[in-house]
C-alpha cells in the first residue's frame, strides 16, 4: 500500500485540540538483530517497503484521541479518507529512573488506519 500514497495529510484531535498538517513521507524500515556479544547488543537498519511520517503535537496524554489520515496517490487521484479512535500508552522503556514516555503511533494500509501495536 505504501507505493500508492504520494502525499499524506493527518489530523490528531485529543482533549478538545487539534493538530493537523501535511507530512512528509520518509522511507521506513525494520530493525534486524545483530546479537549481542560480551554483553553490548546491536542492530541495523533494513528497508521494508513501508513509509514513515510524524505530527508533532503540543501535548500528548493517554485520554482517547482520533487521528485521521487524508492522502493522494502518485497520479494526485484522492485516497480514502480513514480514522481510527484509540488510547495512546505510556510505558518505561529505559526504565523507571528515566521517567515515562507517552507514545501513538498508527498504521495506514490496505486495511484502513489502526494503532500501532
Amino acid at each position: 500500500y505504501a507505493q500508492q500514497v504520494a502525499g499524506l495529510h493527518l489530523k490528531a484531535c485529543q482533549d478538545g485540540e487539534c493538530t493537523e498538517d501535511d507530512v512528509e513521507l520518509r522511507p521506513g524500515s525494520s530493525s534486524i538483530d545483530q546479537g549481542c556479544t560480551n554483553g553490548v547488543c546491536s542492530a541495523t537498519a533494513s528497508p521494508n517497503g513501508s513509509k514513515d511520517a510524524v505530527l508533532m503535537l503540543q501535548a500528548l496524554t493517554e485520554s482517547p484521541m482520533t487521528v485521521t489520515a487524508s492522502g493522494t496517490a502518485p497520479d494526485g487521484t484522492a485516497l480514502p479518507v480513514r480514522s481510527v479512535e484509540f488510547r495512546p500508552r505510556g510505558d518505561y522503556p529505559f526504565g523507571e529512573q528515566c521517567g515515562r514516555f507517552i507514545t501513538a503511533a498508527v498504521v495506514l494500509d490496505a486495511e484502513g488506519l489502526r494503532q500501532q501495536g
